[in-house]
């Protein structure tokens, strides 16, 4: 009687679900010992037909040319056309005990599940592409309405309005450039004020951007579409973008810019998971999805069901590499697992917390890194600062360029 397949199905590429694929492909496919081992037929579920350096997409918006380099079409992958791996493009609705379904009604069968589907940012940093001639045309029509304007306004101070701001006033040094953020001091999170200080500095005295600090936007006339009311749809399909905008803020002044883009935060994607939960804690939580250290999502119901990247709860501060390291934990526990039968040991993998870290960008020559409570010099941070973002970087480290070795689930293997 013939063995039933094994189905993984890993919902969400970029960064973790990449990852996630690399491993299980290394693991239980690319062996020249496959005869022996269990039929896997891996799914990957991505709306996109291709990564995207979502790192880079800052000077993307400002570099028209380097933009079009960040997307790398499935298609190119070598090791991601294998006859028992499925490209499936499509956007996931509805995640159940034992399928996913499509947008278009699909459903999907699984025996594992791997769910990298990050967080939602409104248009243009949310990339509302599905191929990449979509995308380099998404990325002309923002550079266009960038380039055309003598005065811009970005509109909140996280990491990717700050980037965005240093980005922009770099590549049009004669361009009015403003950012408006709601606190006394930019960058939210679980950072020294030392760094946010530093941060002040280099935009406003090294780069030139003009800084509003303190004030929130009460009223802005005309609105972008992420201010409606009521929003439906996916927030990469709605623009944070308004032309020719008059901003009222908190403490009376008004602002013009020709230019505007809301920077305002993320959405995640609690609407479609759909899971009870066994406890009284619910599976999706203030900052995501619950998961134990082996990635698996925190409740009895559902050892076979894993989650990482940005859509999880493990990490405040959401970074790419961890996304990749979480991914390689869950895709060495899913190996294992499947091939526990030939193998006594049956531990898994738990993945370390990290301290918190963020390295800013603000352009190619101004970047400031802290690393749990370390802020570091600006030469020892050079070491992770590259001209291209850290594109080259990615693609190696998701192995887009080459075939990966195959590898044992238990023998460990560079996470990337």
């Amino acid at each position: 009687m013939a063995t039933k397949a094994i189905n993984i199905v890993v919902a969400g590429g970029n960064y973790a679900g990449l990852n996630a694929m690399r491993h299980l492909y290394a693991m239980l496919l690319a062996s020249p010992n496959q005869a022996s081992k269990p039929i896997v037929n891996i799914t990957l579920v991505d709306r996109r037909d291709g990564f995207v350096h979502y790192i880079g997409m800052t000077r993307g918006i400002t570099e028209p040319s380097f933009g079009s380099s960040l997307w790398v079409p499935y298609s190119t992958v070598d090791w991601l056309q294998h006859p028992q791996i499925t490209i499936k493009q499509g956007t996931v609705a509805n995640i159940q005990p034992t399928l996913v379904q499509l947008t278009n009604g699909e459903e999907l069968q699984f025996d594992y599940l791997v769910v990298a589907l990050g967080i939602s940012r409104f248009a243009p940093i949310g990339i509302r592409s599905s191929t990449k001639s979509e995308f380099v045309a998404e990325l002309a029509e923002s550079y266009a309405q960038l380039e055309s304007a003598k005065s811009v306004i970005v509109v909140g101070g996280g990491a990717v309005g700050i980037e965005l701001a240093a980005d922009i006033k770099c590549d049009f040094h004669n361009k009015s450039v403003t950012l408006v953020h709601s606190r006394a001091l930019p960058l939210p999170g679980p950072f020294k004020d030392e760094l946010r200080h530093n941060v002040v500095d280099i935009l406003q005295n090294q780069i030139g951007v003009d800084l509003v600090l303190g004030q929130r936007v009460i009223a802005q006339e005309p609105a972008s579409a992420d201010m409606a009311d009521t929003l439906t749809g996916m927030p990469e399909h709605v623009s944070s973008t308004a032309t020719n905008a008059t901003l009222t803020l908190s403490g009376g002044q008004t602002l013009h810019g020709d230019w505007v883009v809301r920077c305002l935060g993320t959405r995640d994607k609690q609407s479609i998971i759909n899971l009870p939960s066994s406890t009284q804690e619910p599976i999706f939580g203030a900052n995501g999805i619950r998961v134990k250290d082996t990635m698996q999502i925190d409740d009895a119901a559902y050892p076979h069901i894993y989650a990482c990247g940005d859509i999880c709860a493990r990490d405040t501060v959401k970074l790419a590499g961890v996304a990749m390291y979480g991914a390689y934990i869950a895709a060495i526990n899913i190996a294992r697992t499947i091939s526990r039968v030939s193998n006594n040991s049956q531990t898994l993998e738990e993945s370390p917390l990290y301290p918190s870290k963020i390295l800013l960008l603000m352009s190619k020559d101004h970047f400031i890194m802290q690393l749990g409570d370390e802020i570091w010099e600006k030469e020892k941070t050079r070491q992770y600062v590259s001209d291209d973002m850290g594109l080259q970087g990615s693609i190696n480290g998701l192995s887009l360029n080459k075939v990966p070795a195959a590898y044992s689930p238990f023998d460990l293997a560079p996470a990337f």
